[in-house]
């Protein structure tokens, strides 16, 4: 029989480590409402700034997508169609997860 862990006790570790990763990432959103009205609003810069999170986004997306090898390619595919097409990002994403989940379903990983 298999021995389930005991979660109802906290180890001192898990708890710093939960507070830490709370404090940096409250730090890091105060960090960018405060800086906001200090980035460039026109111009190269601003332009740049306001790509950022979507090359961010691609840059975590597409290694995710090729490791999953030709399922996840043809998701990933599935989504940017869908995407064009309808220019609708729930859509999108809907018709990529359950492609994946079909393929893996019936093809494996």
């Amino acid at each position: 029989m298999t021995q389930f862990p005991d979660l109802t006790t906290f180890s001192l570790e898990a708890v710093l480590t939960i507070l830490g990763m709370a404090a940096v990432t409250y730090g890091m959103r105060l960090g960018g409402l405060l800086m906001a009205d200090r980035l460039p609003q026109h111009g190269r810069w601003a332009h740049v700034l306001e790509r950022l999170p979507g090359a961010v986004l691609i840059s975590v997306w597409v290694p995710s997508a090729l490791s999953a090898g030709a399922i996840g390619i043809a998701g990933a595919a599935a989504t940017v169609v869908t995407m064009a097409l309808a220019r609708n990002l729930f859509a999108a994403m809907a018709v990529g997860m359950v492609l994946v989940a079909v393929g893996r379903y019936f093809i494996g990983t």
